[in-house]
């Protein structure tokens, strides 16, 4: 049996890592943050959906041997949904937005094995401490929050923006292991520790 990750993002394959877990990248050219509705949650599950089950496709002829997951995180607040910034700006605006304030960090994921398919997400709160104008312009000369889901990440530079965390802290960097572990074992009667 072989896992397949459907993402380009080195955030979940650093997870996967951590947990000494073999798996194998294959992706395809489906957008992050695609907003197809209102509701982020709805978002993030379809976005990850759409990634693993075309992964899925293009190994149809494995499909007795792989596991495909993908995922995509979305960074809200209310209904609004912060995607990657498309520039300097736009990070700006979203950092701003973001100071002070607390935002929901939905990833959605989605597993696919034979013609068995399991949709689900996952939910954390972040709070940010308020940021001075000299913070936030330091920050973006970094670089750091240029391909991330509402301009921060918490394993980098930007956690000392971070004033608390509820929730999962893995679901917040982009993939909830303990989640999708559970949905493996129960609903596939598969062990991601397996893949070894």
């Amino acid at each position: 049996m072989e896992l397949i990750l459907s993402s380009t993002s080195p955030r979940r394959k650093d997870i996967l890592d951590l947990f000494n877990i073999k798996y194998k990248i294959d992706y395809t050219d489906i957008e992050d943050n695609l907003v197809l509705s209102a509701k982020p949650h709805i978002n993030a599950i379809t976005s990850a959906y759409m990634k693993a089950n075309s992964v899925f496709e293009k190994n149809i002829d494995k499909k007795d041997d792989i596991v495909v997951l993908g995922a995509d995180t979305i960074v809200c607040m209310g209904d609004y949904q912060f995607g990657k910034p498309k520039d300097d700006n736009d990070q700006r605006r979203t950092l701003r937005f973001l100071s002070g304030n607390t935002n929901t960090v939905i990833t959605g994921y989605a597993i696919i094995k034979n013609n068995f398919k399991y949709v689900d997400y996952v939910s954390s709160i972040v709070t940010f401490k308020e940021l001075s104008d000299d913070m936030i312009e330091n920050y973006i000369k970094t670089k750091e929050g240029q391909d991330k889901a509402g301009s921060y990440t918490l394993q980098g530079i930007s956690s000392v923006f971070i004033k608390e965390i509820k929730g999962d802290y893995f679901n917040v960097i982009g993939l909830p292991i303990s989640n999708i572990y559970d949905a493996l074992k129960y609903r596939f009667s598969i062990d991601l520790l397996d893949f070894k």
